[in-house]
């Protein structure tokens, strides 16, 4: 800050009217100028303290971020992989049914025929026989599918409370994430205003140094 020489002449001769005065008002004046810019300084180191541990802070949501996506990918991932697995019982559940059908359906034929062909009737029903076994056999391979379609179903439904579980935690860190960010908006703005506050009463001590020097 540059002072204008008229200002210091005028000084000059206050401080030349009143010594003692002027000596004890510029000292105590240098004193609050020192005590403004110690504060200011005090302030500053605070409030970057402050942002420090904030930026810390979302560092360390943007961590937890990343892996509750992972989680959720890797759900997501089982979920397709469930549907798939479903699909497939059910396909493989119609097949058989068609088959069970088909058998019974021939079965009844079978048995019209007994009536119509004496001759045929040993070799028909060692034909049922089989068929029956047929039918045995694929309503064990009916009832292991529906086993295993209800081993599905509930991690079907264990896969949802999971994936429901993620969305959540991604909704509370987006959340926090949020927060420290407001945090850092005001602690940034803080920063600043005590960083040009540190370099007014800069400014303001360097006057009263120089006053100090031309006297």
């Amino acid at each position: 800050m540059k002072i204008s020489k008229t200002m210091t002449t005028m000084t000059l001769a206050l401080l030349m009217g009143s010594s003692a005065f002027a000596q004890n008002s510029a000292k105590e004046g240098l004193e609050r100028i020192k005590a403004n810019l110690n504060n200011s300084k005090s302030n500053l180191t605070e409030y970057e303290k402050n942002l420090k541990t904030v930026e810390g802070n979302l560092g360390e949501v943007n961590k937890a971020k990343s892996q509750v996506e992972g989680q959720q990918k890797q759900v997501q991932n089982q979920m397709e992989e469930n549907n798939q697995a479903m699909t497939k019982v059910g396909s493989q559940e119609k097949e058989i049914t068609a088959l069970i059908n088909n058998e019974k359906s021939q079965t009844e034929m079978e048995n019209q025929k007994i009536a119509e062909y004496e001759a045929m009737i040993a070799k028909i029903k060692e034909n049922q026989k089989k068929r029956q076994a047929n039918v045995a056999d694929y309503q064990a391979q009916m009832n292991q599918l529906q086993e295993e379609k209800k081993i599905w179903n509930s991690r079907a439904q264990s896969l949802k409370e999971q994936n429901e579980q993620v969305n959540g935690k991604l909704r509370n860190l987006a959340s926090e994430e949020k927060e420290w960010k407001a945090k850092q908006q005001g602690y940034q703005g803080e920063v600043k205003r005590w960083s040009k506050e540190v370099e007014r009463q800069q400014k303001i001590s360097d006057s009263y140094n120089s006053l100090a020097e031309v006297k």
